[in-house]
């Protein structure tokens, strides 16, 4: 039989499997004084609150389970859920891309033909070269014209330096609205095609470090989980040099079935945007 602590039912398998022990302290939460708080599972917790969560839980679960059922939902996944540090990069297309060298038109036509090929067979891509030279735009730029021409791809866009700082956030337990690591690296495995923004960046080739345990578990759980789908990583490293810094499985998946685009010979992009305002 389930216990009643005001209005709130604990069930019973909770009972049975953890014990209860209900306590003296209320919570002081406006609106739930008059729940006791209980010890659950080794944790002191107000039972109103559990509830609550819990509700919360299911209904996010319900949303994104709503959002993934339509063609227009997962066109909407791009701009709802990717993680970025300026959410401008989300409006950049590749027919905004400067290509005023050879070398840049090269870049540009190439991302064209990667975008056929995803759509066609599920690609990986790797861009690499010096920072500034418009990784990120072109990334975005291959997704935004997957999303409008494939009505099932489901298309995201992941700072990886965000992502990471974002996951450190999710286990302090002050922060109790925020997403989990299962949350992010699940809505990750959810598209059809990811860019990973990035990668190394945390990372310097002037020492010998490696990546961290953390770094390695997470890029790990990622890529392991993206067969048959298509992943596109941008790194100011090219794939040699990463090999240094990063766990050979992480390099051997970034490589599998992969088109190199390299931006050695393009030009800084911040310093023409700088001069167009000067």
């Amino acid at each position: 039989m389930a216990l009643k602590m005001g209005c709130i039912e604990v069930p019973p398998s909770i009972i049975e499997k953890t014990g209860y022990i209900e306590l003296d302290e209320h919570c002081d939460k406006p609106g739930h004084e008059k729940f006791s708080m209980m010890l659950l599972n080794n944790e002191v917790i107000c039972p109103k609150c559990w509830v609550e969560n819990k509700d919360k839980q299911i209904q996010v679960e319900q949303m994104e389970k709503h959002l993934l059922n339509s063609t227009k939902d997962k066109k909407d996944y791009l701009k709802r859920f990717s993680i970025v540090h300026n959410k401008s990069i989300l409006d950049k297309g590749l027919k905004d891309y400067i290509n005023k060298t050879n070398a840049e038109s090269e870049i540009k036509k190439q991302a064209s033909e990667v975008t056929r090929k995803i759509i066609e067979n599920q690609r990986n891509v790797f861009l690499f070269g010096p920072a500034g030279t418009g990784k990120s735009h072109v990334a975005m730029g291959i997704l935004m014209n997957i999303n409008a021409i494939s009505n099932d791809r489901r298309c995201l866009f992941v700072s990886v330096p965000k992502l990471y700082e974002l996951i450190r956030k999710s286990y302090n337990s002050q922060y109790v609205d925020t997403l989990t690591e299962d949350d992010y690296l699940t809505r990750l495995n959810k598209a059809d095609v990811l860019v990973l923004d990035d990668i190394g960046a945390e990372l310097s080739m002037n020492t010998n470090k490696q990546a961290s345990d953390f770094v390695t578990r997470i890029l790990y759980s990622i890529l392991n989980a993206r067969e048959g789908k298509s992943t596109i990583v941008t790194s100011n490293h090219s794939i040699e040099q990463l090999g240094f810094i990063l766990d050979e499985r992480i390099i051997s998946r970034i490589k599998t079935d992969v088109v190199y685009i390299d931006f050695g010979k393009v030009s800084d992009k911040r310093e023409i945007v700088s001069t167009l305002k000067s």
